[in-house]
């Protein structure tokens, strides 16, 4: 008789698209590639009362939740209940205003085990729990995924009519702690508007830059692509000569290590730890547009990268926590 699962994944499939829905996704396939057992709960779309059951159940959580009050709660209900509480935190440490910062500090020293994905919030966190885990949040593909007929033409077009083809993502329209945009888009816009010569692929699947973009007065030239609907960006990735990940903060991109799996080149912003391989530019929109005209001006480069995977780390994790 098979015994029940000693783990609970406690998080969100696609959709909707974005670095944590997709990083679940690949997660669960990894582990069910590698025949290990768990259970997962999809927190959006159960009752409470079916999370209820499934947490009593287990001995062990491990949960991706981004509000740091429900993080917070689910931490101090899971350890009131003898729970090993564990939970990765996709983003940086000390993000938020000062009252979400100081919940997450709090889940970080209730929680078992806090996993961050990058070296600053590593260095945060381990001053609260001595157990907290660096785990980046890369894993690749584990299925064949494929863009719609419509979505490659598109692109396959942009290719055609352009010298270099860059790209770039967002998840939704979010605005930091400061009042900015994170995904920087309508910056990248403008720089794109004034280099005809490019082309710039703007991967949107919450569709909600197409409303965003009209309200602040932009219209988009014909060398700016925006993909306005759920898709695979791995692939949008493998058609584009270079990976823009301009944001004003972040965690651990897998847009990032996704690109630099491929032997894209990439620019990104300074605000985190980035790994080996990308580009970096500091957040000030004139050595933006100065290196991305560089970028294009410039001889395409492969960039080769050693990619550690996440999935095999948590992987390795569970087998030895979880005896």
């Amino acid at each position: 008789m098979k015994q029940p699962a000693k783990l609970l994944i406690f998080a969100t499939m696609p959709p909707p698209i974005g670095g944590v829905t997709v990083h679940i996704q690949r997660l669960l396939q990894y582990l069910g590639n590698n025949s290990y057992h768990y259970t997962f709960i999809d927190f959006r779309r159960s009752r409470k009362g079916a999370v209820l059951v499934q947490l009593l159940k287990h001995r062990y959580i491990h949960f991706h939740i981004y509000h740091p009050v429900v993080r917070c709660l689910f931490v101090l209900i899971g350890t009131v209940l003898g729970k090993k509480m564990l939970f990765t935190l996709h983003g940086n440490l000390g993000r938020h205003h000062w009252w979400y910062n100081l919940l997450d500090q709090w889940a970080f020293r209730i929680a078992w085990m806090p996993i961050v994905l990058n070296q600053k919030s590593l260095d945060k966190g381990l001053r609260w729990n001595k157990r907290t885990r660096l785990i980046g949040a890369f894993i690749p593909p584990q299925n064949l995924e494929a863009l719609a007929p419509v979505i490659h033409k598109a692109v396959l077009e942009m290719q055609a009519k352009h010298t270099r083809v860059f790209a770039t993502n967002a998840s939704a329209v979010s605005i930091d702690k400061t009042g900015k945009e994170i995904y920087q888009i309508t910056l990248l816009v403008k720089i794109f508007q004034a280099l005809p010569e490019a082309a710039l692929i703007i991967s949107d699947a919450s569709g909600k830059y197409e409303v965003y973009l009209k309200e602040q007065g932009y219209t988009l030239t014909s060398n700016i692509l925006l993909i306005s609907e759920p898709h695979a960006f791995f692939e949008i990735l493998k058609l584009s000569d270079i990976f823009l990940r301009i944001t004003t903060t972040d965690g651990d991109s897998l847009s990032v290590k996704e690109a630099l799996f491929l032997g894209k080149q990439v620019l990104a912003t300074d605000v985190v730890n980035r790994p080996a391989g990308a580009q970096l530019v500091a957040l000030n929109e004139w050595e933006i547009e100065a290196a991305v005209r560089k970028l294009q001006t410039g001889e395409k480069a492969y960039s080769p990268s050693h990619l550690t995977n996440g999935g095999e780390q948590l992987l390795a994790l569970y087998k030895t926590m979880i005896a």
